[in-house]
Order: structure tokens, then sequence, then C-alpha cells
């Protein structure tokens, strides 16, 4: 009993070791090609507070485009820029929404969310002359009409 358990232990062991030093000898191989030499980025997600655009068509009010939005970014370049991204993400998810004709506010689904959201990183990266946001989150995307806010 005692013997297995202690090949058990044995075995253990030198599968620790054996990975340990396989891992080891990968890393040293690759620091010394030069793959890894650069330093992990911080990432950091922020929310935007909700936005709500007014949608109007015929000289009224048909109601209201809500969006939550957040983004990832590097955490140093945040810290550089003099303003924050948030202000000109919202800045461009409102533009994009209140001036898009082809919205389809009966049928959301056809909305396209990829776009919307590539194309808010474009201008804001334009905008702000420079590459901090990775990338842009919509986990809220909906459409309220104005006869359901009167009720």
């Amino acid at each position: 009993m005692i013997m297995r358990l202690l090949a058990g232990l044995w075995v253990c062991a030198v599968a620790l070791g054996a990975s340990y030093g396989a891992t080891f000898w990968k890393l040293k191989q690759e620091q010394s090609a030069g793959v890894i030499n650069e330093t992990p980025k911080s990432i950091e997600m922020r929310k935007i507070k909700g936005l709500n655009v007014p949608i109007i068509a015929g000289g009224a009010i048909r109601g209201y485009v809500v969006v939550q939005i957040a983004y990832t970014a590097d955490a140093e370049a945040l810290k550089k820029l003099e303003l924050p991204p948030d202000v000109f993400i919202t800045d461009e998810a409102f533009r994009l929404i209140y001036s898009d004709e082809r919205l389809d506010f009966r049928d959301l689904k056809k909305f396209d969310l990829l776009a919307f959201r590539e194309n808010i990183k474009r201008e804001v990266k334009a905008r702000l002359k420079a590459d901090v946001i990775q990338d842009i989150l919509v986990p809220e995307f909906s459409f309220i009409p104005s006869e359901d806010i009167r009720r």
C-alpha cells in the first residue's frame, strides 16, 4: 500500500517537473527569438450613460431609440487623453441613429449593429487622433414608441 502511494507521488512529481521544465524552456526560446519582448496591455472597460435618441417622422416624435454602450480601451492610453472618449462615442452614436433614414423601427432586427459599432470606433479614432478604443459593445438597443411612453 505504501509502495503504491510512493509510486503515485513519484509519478506526480515527475509530471509536474517535466511540465515546468518544458514551459520554462519554451518561454526562454520565445524570448531569445524576440517573440516576447513587450509587456501586455492593461485593458479597461467603461460603460456610457444610456442614450435616448428621439425619432421624428412627419413632424412628430414617433418614439425613442434607447441605447446602452460600453467600450474597451487601453488603460494607459486613456490616461494620456485630454478628453475622455465617452463624449465622442455618445455623439457619434446619436448622429448615426438620428440621421439613418433606412432604420425601420418596426423591425429593429435588421439594424446592422456590427457596422454601427465599427462606424463609431472609426469616427472616434479620427476625432481623438488616437487608436485608444479597442471594441464598442452594445448591450441594449431598443425602440420605445411614443404611445408607450405616455402610459
